[in-house]
C-alpha cells in the first residue's frame, strides 16, 4: 500500500516539532517571528468575539507547548556552542512558567 506523502507545508511543521530544524531556524522563527503572528490571530479573535482579555493566555497556550517542544529538540541537536542550547532553553521555560502564571492568576 503506497504512503501518503506529506504536504510540504505539514512536513515543515513536524521537522519542526521533532527538533530536524536548526536552532537559529526554530528559536528566531518559530519562536519568535510565527508566535508574533500567533499573537495577533489570537489577539484579533478575541476582540472580534468580544471574549475576556485572558483568553488570549488560554488560546496561546497549545502554542507554547508546541514552540517549547520544537525548542527544546532542536536544542538537544544542536552541535554549537552549549551556550546557545542551554540560553533557548531557558527562554522556552522562561515563555511556559510566564503563560502559565498569567493563566493562574487572570492577568
Amino acid at each position: 500500500m503506497a504512503r501518503k506523502k506529506r504536504s510540504n507545508f505539514g512536513n515543515y511543521f513536524a521537522e519542526f516539532y521533532d527538533g530536524k530544524l536548526s536552532l537559529p531556524h526554530s528559536y528566531w522563527i518559530f519562536g519568535i517571528a510565527y508566535s508574533i503572528a500567533v499573537g495577533i490571530i489570537i489577539a484579533i479573535f478575541v476582540v472580534a468575539f468580544g471574549l475576556p482579555d485572558k483568553t488570549i493566555n488560554v488560546l496561546s497556550l497549545p502554542w507554547i507547548i508546541f514552540i517549547t517542544i520544537g525548542v527544546w529538540r532542536s536544542s538537544d541537536k544542536y552541535k554549537g556552542s552549549k551556550f546557545w542550547s542551554v540560553l533557548a532553553k531557558i527562554a522556552v521555560i522562561l515563555s511556559v512558567i510566564q503563560t502559565v502564571a498569567a493563566i493562574l492568576t487572570g492577568a
